[in-house]
């Protein structure tokens, strides 16, 4: 875990941001690096089908992140799709039986290397973002709440 650690300090490195970026730095580093679009989108999921799944096209890429659920979790699943666009995998429609992800309920392991890749690099990504409140009477509270490095409140 150590290494993945590492290697995901070296990406937010290699992206130009600080050790605790917002998702709105990563989006934009990311675009800014590959000079291609990023869209996330909210989708509907019925139970058993993967929550989230990205797409490469010529200029963009697309990001597809569960609708009905925690913002916590959407950030999650975000991190992930995006840590396979940095890691470079090939989009692959049957990457996840949907079966498997109910057995796993929680993906905690997975037949593809891949997946597995993107799932531990997706969560230490998401653990580095500093998912402080921007503004409204959270963010001025904030400041006085800050513990893990200022990341989580």
């Amino acid at each position: 875990m150590r290494s993945e650690r590492r290697r995901v300090r070296s990406l937010l490195r290699e992206l130009g941001l600080p050790p605790h970026p917002t998702l709105a730095e990563l989006h934009a580093a990311y675009e800014a690096r590959t000079r291609r679009t990023l869209r996330l989108i909210e989708q509907d999921v019925a139970p058993g089908e993967p929550t989230g799944r990205f797409e490469q096209y010529l200029t963009q890429d697309l990001i597809y992140y569960p609708k009905h659920t925690s913002r916590a979790h959407q950030l999650l699943v975000v991190c992930h799709e995006l840590a396979h666009l940095l890691l470079g995998h090939i989009p692959r429609p049957d990457a996840i039986d949907p079966a498997v992800v109910r057995r796993v309920l929680g993906r905690s392991h997975y037949d593809d290397p891949t997946e597995h890749e993107a799932e531990t690099i997706g969560t230490l990504l998401y653990q580095q973002l500093n998912l402080a409140p921007v503004d409204g009477p959270a963010a001025r509270l904030a400041p006085s709440l800050i513990h893990r490095e200022g990341r989580h409140v």
